[in-house]
């Protein structure tokens, strides 16, 4: 373990802005807990169509400075590279010197981590939670987008993905590469256990972005509507997003769900674990994830899920939840069947110790053993 605190420089494609509050929340997560012990800049680059201008924003906070300078987008990919590049130079101006340089999310910002590592001259580790290396997606992706990412890979010094899924993913594309596994982390000081309440209404919880090739809510909702087709009537399906719901909200009305399905948020983070708490499971029904720090927020509080095999819940240990099939309502609905009629049941406190090792103090203490690695 380090001894002395160090200078670590975070960039990443995703992280919280004035024009997107909860994108890449799980960086600014990380860079709070390696706060905790070695000085931490982060520097980040938005390009939005309101601005006209370089504007930078500089906070700090106890061992994390963030540094986000916003600048105009342009219109040829050429104009937006050179504008980005040029608000780069802006955030530099605040960073003197840097003993680790950590990207995290390839797309779209790798020619700016190769930028950073040119010039902070540091060694540099790169995370990846990017979903593009899946064979469906890679297709799509142009050429430049590809180049990005193989250009990237082929400078990174030490490389690292959240999951055993999104590393054999990764592999399938660049099998010389060395690739390490680092999860993100969860608070379960906030995420904790707390009994069920005991109720005739068996209750559920999904929390997501609804964003549907990915999230499949109509898979969701359309599971409950199978449920109330053979007359079971007695659950109730809360769905958490920070995204706007409206369209699936109109879908559940039109499906004569309302008094089963609800919709609320955007929540902040130590809102949460209520949710979770008096939930009798989480359910997961995307179509792909990388990693799902959901499905870890769940197992924190004692709360069994019932997922596709997706992320950290691509092997779903029975006595974690129920593994449903993807882009299936039928399978979804047949497992909500098991919990409302109680024909599975779960030990709380058992899925609450299994979920420790998603734990900040774990987590950290994998930090803590890369940084004394790479810095020397």
């Amino acid at each position: 373990m380090p001894q002395e605190q160090v200078h670590v420089v975070i960039a990443s494609s995703w992280y919280p802005n004035k024009y997107q509050e909860f994108v890449g929340n799980f960086v600014k997560r990380q860079a709070e807990l390696i706060a905790t012990k070695h000085h931490v800049t982060v520097v980040h680059t938005v390009s939005h169509p309101d601005q006209t201008d370089f504007n930078l924003e500089k906070n700090s906070s106890g061992n994390l400075t963030e540094i986000i300078v916003y600048h105009p987008r342009g219109g040829s990919a050429w104009k937006k590279f050179s504008l980005q590049k040029k608000a780069l130079k802006h955030a530099l101006n605040e960073v003197l010197d840097a003993d680790l340089f950590i990207s995290h999310v390839t797309l779209p910002k790798g020619l700016q981590f190769i930028q950073l590592k040119k010039e902070l001259k540091c060694p540099w580790i790169h995370i990846e939670h990017g979903s593009y290396f899946r064979k469906e997606y890679w297709k799509k992706m142009t050429f430049l987008q590809k180049s990005i990412i193989r250009r990237t890979i082929k400078k990174i010094d030490h490389f690292y993905a959240v999951s055993e899924n999104l590393k054999r993913e990764i592999l399938g594309h660049f099998p010389q590469s060395e690739i390490g596994i680092l999860p993100n982390h969860i608070d379960t000081d906030l995420f904790k256990f707390a009994p069920k309440p005991s109720t005739e209404i068996k209750k559920f919880l999904h929390i997501s972005t609804l964003e549907e090739a990915t999230k499949n809510p109509k898979g969701l909702i359309d599971a409950c509507r199978i449920l109330t087709d053979k007359g079971l009537f007695n659950f109730h399906l809360a769905i958490i997003s920070d995204e706007s719901a409206k369209k699936w909200q109109d879908y559940v009305t039109e499906q004569n769900l309302d008094n089963q399905v609800s919709f609320d948020g955007p929540f902040e983070w130590k809102d949460l674990p209520r949710w979770y708490q008096q939930s009798d499971a989480f359910i997961l029904n995307s179509n792909y994830e990388t990693f799902s720090i959901v499905v870890a927020e769940s197992w924190a509080t004692g709360t069994p899920v019932l997922s596709t095999p997706v992320g950290i819940a691509s092997k779903l240990p029975k006595d974690m939840g129920i593994q449903t099939k993807a882009d299936s309502p039928e399978s979804l609905a047949a497992a909500m069947e098991e919990i409302i009629k109680e024909e599975r049941t779960f030990d709380s406190e058992k899925i609450r110790t299994s979920s420790m090792k998603y734990s900040s103090e774990k987590v950290l203490e994998q930090l803590e053993s890369i940084i004394a690695k790479h810095v020397g």
